[in-house]
Order: C-alpha cells, then sequence, then structure tokens
C-alpha cells in the first residue's frame, strides 16, 4: 500500500490552535493559586470554580456552530475567526486590570470574566475538533487526536508551569539572576499581565493570518438548526452508539481511585505540593512523546483494549508503594521510584486518552462534526468524573482513614478485570465495524484506505492476487 505523506500544512495549524487553547486554559487553572496567595477563603475559591463549566455544556450549542454558517467564508472559520478576535480582544483588555482584581479579590468580576473565557475556548474548541476531521479527511485521522493532544498538553504547560515557574520572584532571583550575577528583583522575567498581553496579541496574530491566508475548502451542511439538534438523539438510536458510550462510561471504574485519591494521598502522608508539582515535569515530555507512537494506528480501539490491563496492574503497584510512604518518605530513593512509577502510569493514560480521541475522529460524521465529537468527547469525561465522585464519596465511609486508599483501589481493579472479561470481544466488534455505520446516513465522504473498506475485504483481495500469482506458477511449471 502507498504511504501517503503527512499533511504538514494542516497539522501545523492544528497544533497551533490546539496550543494557544491551552495556554488559556492552563492560564485559569493557575489563578486560584493567585486567589489562595491573597486570602481567597473556600468559598470564593467555589465560586471562581463555576468557570469551568461551559466545557461540560458545549453538546448545548454545539449544534449551532455545526449548522450556521456563512458558505462562502467558510464553515468552520464563519465561527473560529470571531471567536479568537473575539479571546484576543477581552484577555488584551483584561491584562490591564487582573492584577488590581486579585489583588483586590473582586472574585464575582473574575468569575464573570472567566465564564465568559472559557465560553469562548469551549466554542472554539468544538471549531477545531470539527475543523480537523475535514483538513484531515485524505489521511488517517488519529492525526486529529495527536493534534489535540500535543497541543493542548504543550499550552498548558506554558500557561501553568511556565508562568507559575518565571512568575516567581523567589524562583528568578535565586536560579536566574544569582548565577549571572544580575542584581535581585522583586518580580519575576515577566508579570501575570505582560503573560497575558502577550497571548492576547498571539490570539489577533494567529486569527489574522487564518482570515487572509487559509482557505477552506467548501463544505455544505445538508441539515439545519433543528435537524442538527435531532441528529444527537438519532445518533442514540444506533446500537453502536448506545454500546459505545456504555462502554466509555463504565471503563474508568478500573482506575477511578488511583486518578482521583493519589496526590491528596500524597499530600496528607506529608509530601509538600511544590514537590508534586516538580513530579509533573517530566510527565510533561510522555504526553507529548506518546501521541506520536501511534499516529499510523488503524485500531486505535485495540490499542485502547491492550493498554487497559497494564493500567490496571499499575495503579496496583502505585498503590502499594503510596501505602508506604510514611515509612520511606525520606529515604533518597523515594522520589525517583515515584516518577518512575507515575512516567509509566502517564504513558498508559495517554496511550488510552489518545487511542480514544483517535478513535471518536474516524467515527464522527462531519456533516455533524462538532456536535458528534462534542457528545463523544461528554461522555468518556462524565464516565471519569462520575466514577471519581462515588470513589471520593465512598471514601469518607471508611475508617481508619489509611485504609481507604488501598483498600479502593484493590476494589477498582477488581471491577475493572470485570469490566475488561465482560466488554473485551464488544471493544473489538465496535473496532471492526465500517465507518458507514457510525454516520447518520449510509453516505460516507472520501477518507483514508482503512476507513472506506473493512479489514476482511483486504484479506480477501490479497488472497486472489495470492491464488492467480499460483496460478501463473503453475502455468509456467506446466510449460
Amino acid at each position: 500500500m502507498k504511504t501517503k505523506t503527512v499533511p504538514l500544512k494542516s497539522i501545523l495549524l492544528l497544533l497551533i490552535l490546539y496550543i494557544l487553547q491551552g495556554v488559556i486554559i492552563g492560564f485559569i487553572l493557575a489563578i486560584p493559586l493567585y486567589l489562595d496567595s491573597r486570602g481567597a477563603k473556600w468559598q470564593e475559591q467555589g465560586t471562581f470554580n463555576f468557570v469551568f463549566y461551559p466545557f461540560s455544556l458545549k453538546l448545548a450549542w454545539a449544534p449551532i456552530i455545526d449548522a450556521v454558517y456563512i458558505s462562502r467564508f467558510g464553515r468552520r472559520k464563519t465561527w473560529l475567526i470571531p471567536i479568537q478576535f473575539l479571546l484576543g480582544i477581552i484577555l488584551f483588555i483584561l491584562s490591564f486590570y487582573l492584577t488590581t482584581l486579585i489583588e483586590e479579590l473582586k472574585i464575582k468580576m473574575l468569575t464573570c470574566i472567566f465564564f465568559l473565557v472559557y465560553f469562548l475556548l469551549a466554542s472554539q474548541d468544538i471549531c477545531v475538533d470539527s475543523w480537523a476531521l475535514t483538513l484531515l479527511t485524505n489521511y488517517n485521522l488519529q492525526w486529529a487526536s495527536t493534534c489535540q493532544t500535543v497541543g493542548q498538553t504543550f499550552g498548558r504547560f506554558i500557561g501553568f508551569t511556565i508562568l507559575m515557574t518565571f512568575e516567581s520572584a523567589s524562583f528568578t532571583n535565586r536560579f536566574i539572576r544569582k548565577p549571572f550575577s544580575l542584581s535581585e528583583k522583586s518580580y519575576g522575567l515577566f508579570t501575570i499581565d505582560q503573560f497575558i498581553r502577550f497571548w492576547a496579541i498571539a490570539f489577533l496574530l494567529v486569527s489574522f493570518c487564518i482570515a487572509l491566508f487559509k482557505k477552506e475548502k467548501h463544505n455544505d451542511n445538508h441539515l439545519n438548526l433543528c435537524q442538527t439538534y435531532l441528529s444527537i438523539f438519532q445518533l442514540f438510536k444506533k446500537k453502536c452508539v448506545r454500546q459505545l458510550a456504555l462502554l466509555f462510561l463504565l471503563s474508568p471504574i478500573g482506575y477511578a481511585a488511583t486518578y482521583a485519591m493519589t496526590n491528596l494521598v500524597l499530600k496528607k502522608y506529608g509530601v509538600p505540593k511544590e514537590s508534586l508539582g516538580l513530579l509533573g515535569i517530566p510527565l510533561i515530555f510522555v504526553k507529548i512523546l506518546i501521541p506520536f507512537c501511534i499516529t499510523q494506528t488503524n485500531r486505535p480501539l485495540t490499542w485502547y483494549n491492550r493498554a487497559y490491563l497494564p493500567r490496571l496492574f499499575m495503579c496496583i503497584l502505585i498503590g502499594i508503594y503510596i501505602y508506604f510512604t510514611p515509612y520511606i518518605l525520606f529515604q533518597w530513593y523515594f522520589y525517583p521510584i515515584l516518577t518512575c512509577l507515575f512516567i509509566l502510569n502517564e504513558s498508559l493514560i495517554y496511550l488510552m486518552l489518545v487511542s480514544r480521541v483517535g478513535f471518536y475522529a474516524r467515527i464522527s460524521d462531519p456533516c455533524i462534526g462538532g456536535t458528534y465529537i462534542t457528545l463523544l468527547s461528554m461522555l468518556g469525561n462524565l464516565g471519569a468524573s462520575l466514577t471519581s465522585s462515588a470513589v471520593l464519596y465512598i471514601a469518607e465511609w471508611i475508617k481508619p482513614d489509611r485504609l481507604a486508599y488501598p483498600l479502593l483501589v484493590g476494589i477498582c481493579f477488581l471491577l475493572g478485570c470485570l469490566w475488561l472479561i465482560m466488554q473485551y470481544r464488544t471493544v473489538l466488534r465496535l473496532q471492526a465495524l465500517p465507518i458507514e455505520k457510525w454516520h447518520l446516513s449510509s453516505m460516507t465522504i472520501v477518507s483514508d484506505d482503512i476507513n472506506e473498506e473493512p479489514p476482511e475485504t483486504g484479506f480477501k483481495e490479497e488472497e486472489e492476487r495470492r491464488n492467480m500469482t499460483d496460478g501463473v506458477i503453475r502455468d509456467q511449471s506446466m510449460e
């Protein structure tokens, strides 16, 4: 089979858009720490937490972005360009007032502003996810998942870790100014205002370049707004979609305790939060490299299956090691071993994540691309949220407290094994379904060769070629 060239321009465009999105998400995740340094109470932190809700509710307006657009301008650019320009303008204006709002603890004002920013980011995410389906149509759609994971991860690293590190006066004075014999300052390499102003300008420049230089392929959506909303219910009429929804709603139960409780238990056992932050630095490289390992896969759900059992065993190893943390916390080998365990676990997490999101991209109907991917992503995130909440509530009932973590890790391991036994064949069957089975209509788009024909067809044609070759050889022998 002839290998298709990688669409570097499309991949670069998607990476830039996802990085911009990730930077602002990481930046907003850092705001509660700045509020805490100014003495914000738990109730005030809880009020600010409302800014994160738009990503969980974006299915409500995803059909609007899919169905309403200006054909001449481009189906995705109709929404993407105004959204990004608006984000850039809001962030640029905010950069002149942000420090004052934080110092004066204007919680309600900050919540309203960042709720609007997060709403625009969620809308931008719908546009970019759905645009990726058409940008990468003639290539392996696994690249859509890779671009999203790598871009958002790198962006969050910049928006959170880089900001928190180099905005800090103490870190900059100790590790940058002092080694270079520079005078100490009361601020870091940059202020939070300068940081957000720089990325506001980046949003405006990228939006201007896309509007001016990037032409979107003509793509007519034959569904009106009402039909696009009804398509959500039509999708759930499909047995395969219902099975996939149940699959991803229940699969997180196997690692729910490790996912929800590990950092909390480590902090309870005396591990400083600064150390937990440093542990996350080597994980960034894992999160960026792992997605590239399966860009050429044609069976993402198979990889999801393969990584599930090893991840369950990693949960057990991490649970055992953390159980003995009070006895080995101050030994020289504690952090190196813990880092290695986290790296292995994070590798499996991102292998499963990229496989799952890649499968979403492969089966989503471009006719309602934004709505379809948003629906599937919401189901996956909902499964993780529900199982994590259930584990944390149950942990309150287990006495003594020290037994809660290892006991729940063990129970989740058994439930995960049970899930794998019951759903293993279902996963393989869903993976083998033709792409058109997942679409609203029987019409399919031009896609990569794997999407266009079932695996069995390829085997049959290969067998026919072998038979023809054998026949020629036999004829030549008879001659």
